[in-house]
């Protein structure tokens, strides 16, 4: 065989190196410098964002709505909750009908006032209203049968004081418990907005019920 046409040999070639280059200290700094700054920008960004935010978006409730992570269990009640709970009856008695009181008088006691109603003559009547923050003290003058409120308040006018005759003895100790409970609660500085119409009632009678010997 001519050597002129013999094929050349197969050449092998080296495998390639696959090794990644090694990064230069100055590269690694400046790729983690890069990565800071974008990290400060996404804050930057999110503390604008926050900072334009409605300051009532962002207020809780109530100034302990969050304690330590956890909801707090004393909430605030709202205007319109206070004003339609401002109305609850919690006591109202009326005068027995008798030949010398032809006209029976009342009392009513809510969340907010006290309303006395004199009447004279058929469709004749005196409402005074009272709030619980003006009266000072309350007296219940008990007889076998009936009774009687005396409601002394701190309005500086010609009376100083009511006096209502002729009701059921035990209607004029619930009135006078419920008012002078009202009484020792403001006194006080109780917090009774949260409470119910039946828990409010039950406190104010335990705070105004007279101590026997």
């Amino acid at each position: 065989m001519d050597e002129d046409n013999a094929l050349p040999p197969l050449s092998v070639d080296a495998p390639a190196d696959t090794t990644p280059a090694r990064r230069s200290p100055y590269e690694l700094l400046m790729r983690q410098s890069r990565k800071m700054g974008q990290i400060a920008m996404r804050t930057y960004d999110a503390t604008r964002q926050f900072l334009r935010r409605d300051v009532s978006s962002i207020v809780p409730r109530s100034p302990d709505a969050i304690l330590f992570g956890k909801a707090s269990a004393t909430t605030k009640v709202s205007t319109a909750t206070a004003v339609r709970r401002s109305h609850d009856i919690l006591a109202a008695v009326k005068t027995i009908w008798l030949p010398i009181n032809l006209f029976p008088d009342s009392i009513v006691v809510d969340r907010a006032k006290v309303t006395i109603t004199r009447r004279t003559f058929f469709w004749t009547s005196e409402v005074i209203t009272t709030r619980i923050e003006d009266i000072l003290s309350v007296t219940a003058n008990l007889g076998p049968f009936f009774g009687s409120i005396i409601i002394a308040t701190r309005v500086m006018n010609s009376t100083d004081h009511y006096e209502i005759d002729f009701f059921w003895r035990r209607d004029a100790m619930y009135v006078k418990e419920i008012i002078q409970g009202y009484v020792i609660a403001q006194h006080n500085n109780l917090d009774t907005s949260h409470l119910n119409r039946d828990e409010l009632i039950d406190t104010l009678l335990d705070l105004g019920r007279d101590s026997s010997v």
